[in-house]
């Protein structure tokens, strides 16, 4: 019983502790922000958040394929000269090699894009 009553008390206490700063304001006053303001606060800011998530996707991407040519590796070498599983461990590394080939072209195009761009803005 004295632990709930305890527990309650301190509920009290901090609740009242952290509601009292809320009304030290006086009459007319306009409160600041409760929170400041983070995060890109213009164009140039977003497109760097943008950039930093497309770096993400990349090394996600580039992860996942080094993970499937290991796997198709894996595949190859435990086969035992099935043809099916020859095929599927070919058909495995082929899409790997071209999903790098494609994050590899789409880095490319979202850089010249990006310095095409820069290079109108400083014009």
């Amino acid at each position: 019983m004295k632990k709930v009553i305890l527990t309650i008390g301190l509920g009290l206490l901090f609740v009242t502790v952290g509601v009292l700063p809320a009304f030290a304001i006086t009459p007319g006053d306009i409160p600041g922000p409760i929170v400041a303001q983070q995060g890109p606060v213009t164009i140039t800011g977003w497109v760097e958040v943008l950039m930093t998530v497309i770096r993400w996707i990349y090394t996600i991407v580039f992860i996942l394929a080094v993970f499937f040519i290991l796997l198709a590796a894996f595949f190859f070498v435990t086969s035992q000269g099935d043809p099916e599983k020859v095929t599927k461990a070919r058909n495995m590394l082929m899409y790997a090699v071209i999903g790098i080939v494609v994050a590899l072209l789409s880095f490319g195009i979202v850089t010249l894009v990006q310095n095409s761009v820069a290079s109108q803005l400083a014009s």
